[in-house]
């Protein structure tokens, strides 16, 4: 934070930093007297003829940008983010409450629910992990069709699981009594 609070502040004001952009934007020309590049000037100077240190310090900025060019409305994140909260705090109580009451409409809302919470939680990684930067502009674009590939079949197979055979919960149970059954034969 200070760090960006001092890239972001009025550009030398004291005779130290006036001393080091001077030696900074030295033109490297074959006469022996330094030459002194105006500050409004250090953007446009040519490569070739001077490396000024303001260059090789990228901008960055800790706040939202503002686009002028853009007459979008910029996302907002932070719904989303509360949504996301409020799926994964209904899933605490849900959970527990459709395995004691096993029926199709817990069983379609927490699947709804669970593809939902996963299907975020995937798409936060491939955000995060697969940035246009890193690994170049087809890779995040191929993950993210596969998290809606991959959501898409989750979602189908537990519609069908629910709505064709004997429901998510019930499976659950089924699954949970055969995993016992040989522990119980072993004593």
């Amino acid at each position: 934070m200070a760090l960006s609070m001092f890239l972001r502040s009025p550009a030398f004001t004291s005779r130290f930093q006036q001393q080091c952009m001077r030696l900074a934007t030295q033109s490297h020309s074959h006469s022996s007297t330094p030459t002194i590049v105006p500050l409004k000037n250090i953007v446009t100077l040519d490569a070739k003829k001077s490396t000024p240190i303001l260059n090789s310090v990228r901008a960055f900025r800790t706040s939202v940008v503002r686009s002028a060019l853009h007459d979008e409305k910029p996302h907002d994140h932070a719904k989303l983010w509360v949504v996301e909260k409020a799926t994964a705090a209904i899933l605490v109580p849900l959970i527990p409450l459709a395995l004691v009451l096993p029926n199709k409409l817990f069983d379609s809302v927490l699947a709804i629910l669970i593809t939902a919470h996963s299907f975020w939680g995937v798409e936060a990684m491939i955000v995060e992990y697969a940035r246009v930067i890193v690994v170049g502009p087809v890779v995040p674009k191929v993950a993210m069709g596969f998290n809606y590939g991959i959501t898409f079949l989750m979602l189908g197979g537990l519609f069908y699981l629910i709505f064709n055979d004997i429901g998510m919960c019930r499976s659950f149970w089924k699954i949970w009594r055969n995993m016992r059954k040989p522990a119980d034969k072993r004593r």
